[in-house]
């Protein structure tokens, strides 16, 4: 339970609320009086959505002197810089909305938190706090002006020269950083330690900021490196202040599709969506990688990004992966370049990342593996057959699935809903199997699958067995399949034309109980 303790509170009232708090629990960060008939003229201020900003105090911590007034004028000044890059970009002058009490103030939402600064540790303390704020929202639904929070905390490291010891990350919609004395958006692009502190502190409270307005990772392309320097949601919260930083096109193209820049009110938004890429084609031409296909979505497909990520790639492990951004073509297609003079590695194992953004904020994301030899990327891999979706296939029988994990999800042709065996209330180990009824013997060369998004415990090793008569098995042969998202192909006995086959796994990747699998076709 969280209380929220209004600033102007005296300390007779923070006391009975607080008991035994050996601290000082008023607020040291008071904004000047603001009367009611303050005139407010920023771009912004009439925004439908806002971002939280919360200002998150452990019961055994003080506030920072002045966060109030230092704050804002951080927030008010990336608001700017927001809007800058994404009218270059061509999405017009659009920003996060924020909260204002005038001009220069914004509305920080102080909450003294119940517990103490060792609830809330950089190792998980950002969920716990995710945890305590959404009861928090819920309790106080006035208090929340869109999905996206800031969540700042006063350092507890005990030295204002090397503040630490609270979250700062992204987590989803939510993000943290952190609040120390000198943190002033006039020490940015200074020298000395003051300057140094502020590209650390409040380039990362910038970069992390993106990450909570939904933007992962990406990387400035060669060419920009020179005449644009350093990609804010790459290595930017190391340059921010200290040399030029910019937000990349695939940035301003997430930050589109973000509730916290729309002045759409809707009932949906990041609500879930099917998206389903039913062709898909690279080729190298040119000194370019140019990938097209076709798509069908049930929510409009407003914006398209494509991520080249050398390896090791994904999650935390993609701060130089170079993203092109694009509009689909018509309603259902994509196409899209991306010249090999832009890369900075020419070599090696590369994911490709597709990501759709929907209408409503969503996104549906596919991830291919190729590699470069002698310099040229075999980027064919990701080239799909001309595949048979099931329209009268059944899975007949499973040995174990989830209830949001049903088998006969691996047929509807959508990556995000897919097969899991149990792992909730029981936890089987392998082998699992399905059999699939193709309600036909008609011949087929082999079959076709796709994992989700999530790798983990990917189908591995498996037998497949053919019958026409949903008995006497007959094994077709042993196969396997990698860890990753291309779809997969295994080719069957030639003259293959049985009615019924049976799955049996043998193991997984990571060597886990479980398994799961998105997709299945024929060819």
């Amino acid at each position: 339970m969280i209380k929220f303790i209004p600033i102007a509170l005296t300390i007779v009232v923070l006391i009975s609320l607080f008991g035994c708090a050996s601290k000082n629990r008023t607020s040291k960060g008071n904004p000047p009086n603001i009367t009611s008939n303050t005139t407010i003229d920023n771009e912004w201020k009439d925004q439908a959505y806002k971002l939280n900003v919360i200002y998150w105090v452990p019961i055994d911590v003080d506030t920072v002197p002045g966060y109030t007034k230092r704050i804002s004028e951080i927030l008010l000044a990336f608001q700017g810089y927001c809007a800058d890059y994404m009218e270059k970009e061509g999405f017009g002058r659009k920003s996060f909305g924020l909260d204002l009490k005038s001009n220069n103030i914004v509305n920080i939402n102080t909450i003294f938190a119940e517990r103490g600064k060792d609830a809330y540790p950089y190792s998980g303390g950002g969920s716990v706090i995710n945890r305590e704020l959404k009861s928090y929202f819920a309790e106080n639904p006035d208090k929340k002006h869109s999905e996206h929070s800031l969540v700042i905390l006063p350092s507890i490291s005990g030295d204002p020269l090397n503040p630490g010891g609270v979250p700062f990350y992204g987590l989803g919609t939510f993000c943290y950083a952190l609040d120390y004395p000198e943190m002033k958006l006039e020490h940015l692009e200074t020298t000395g330690v003051y300057g140094a502190l502020a590209t650390k502190w409040i380039g990362g409270l910038y970069h992390e900021l993106g990450h909570g307005l939904n933007a992962p990772h990406n990387s400035e392309k060669k060419s920009e490196k020179a005449t644009k320097g350093t990609a804010l949601m790459g290595a930017g919260n190391y340059t921010y202040g200290k040399s030029p930083t910019f937000m990349t096109g695939a940035t301003a193209a997430t930050f589109a599709n973000s509730q916290a820049f729309s002045n759409e009110v809707r009932t949906d938004w990041y609500g879930p969506t099917k998206n389903k890429l039913t062709y898909l084609k690279g080729k190298v031409e040119d000194n370019k990688i140019i990938i097209s296909g076709n798509f069908e979505s049930a929510i409009p497909v407003t914006d398209i990004v494509v991520w080249h990520d050398p390896y090791p790639a994904g999650g935390n492990k993609d701060y130089d992966a170079p993203a092109w951004n694009v509009k689909p073509v018509g309603t259902d297609s994509l196409y899209i370049e991306s010249s090999l003079s832009e890369f900075f590695i020419l070599s090696g194992d590369y994911q490709l990342r597709i990501r759709f953004y929907h209408e409503n904020g969503s996104h549906s994301t596919y991830s291919y593996e190729y590699e470069f030899k002698n310099g040229i990327p075999n980027i064919e891999v990701i080239n799909s057959k001309k595949l048979i979706h099931p329209t009268e296939w059944n899975i007949i029988e499973v040995n174990s699935q989830e209830d949001d994990g049903l088998a006969s999800t691996m047929l509807d042709g959508f990556q995000d809903t897919f097969w899991h065996t149990q792992y909730k209330t029981s936890r089987p180990n392998h082998p699992h199997y399905f059999i699939l009824d193709r309600n036909e013997s008609t011949q087929i060369n082999g079959f076709a699958f796709g994992n989700r998004e999530n790798l983990n415990g990917a189908i591995k090793d498996f037998e497949l067995y053919g019958s026409n008569t949903n008995g006497s098995w007959v094994k077709l042969g042993d196969y396997s399949l990698e860890k990753m998202q291309n779809w997969q192909y295994v080719n069957l006995p030639e003259g293959t034309s049985y009615r019924y086959f049976k799955f049996i796994t043998k193991n997984n990747h990571g060597g886990f109980h479980y398994t799961h699998l998105a997709e299945l076709a024929t060819y």
